[in-house]
């Protein structure tokens, strides 16, 4: 019961952090944003976790804080409506989003690995 405490805990944290990124940030450019960031800190907190496991912490720094900071939902609805303006945009859109934030997450991954070794 107690890790559900740590994955709500973190999505509220997540929820308000993307929230106040859709007030800074203009729409065409908040998903991307939170996508590819939090694809980055995804990437990191793997390579963090692989040294130094602790299952609270990852509960609420993944499954909840990036959980509920980045969203596929919210992808798929951005991708649909391209999808109904126009096919060759929405193909752009997806590819162009999981390529960045897989290079994102691996990106991050890199970077705690390689600063482990400084």
């Amino acid at each position: 019961m107690r890790n559900y405490g740590f994955v709500a805990g973190g999505a509220v944290i997540g929820v308000l952090l993307r929230y106040g990124c859709m007030l800074i940030v203009s729409e065409a450019l908040v998903l991307w944003i939170v996508n590819i960031a939090g694809s980055l800190a995804m990437g990191m907190l793997h390579a963090y976790f692989e040294r130094f496991p602790n299952t609270q912490l990852k509960l609420l720094l993944t499954t909840g804080l990036l959980g509920s900071f980045t969203t596929f939902s919210a992808f798929s609805a951005e991708w649909l409506r391209y999808m109904l303006q126009s096919p060759l945009q929405a193909l752009a859109y997806a590819f162009g989003m999981t390529i960045c934030c897989v290079v994102a997450a691996f990106s991050g991954d890199w970077l705690v690995k390689r600063g482990e070794r400084t």
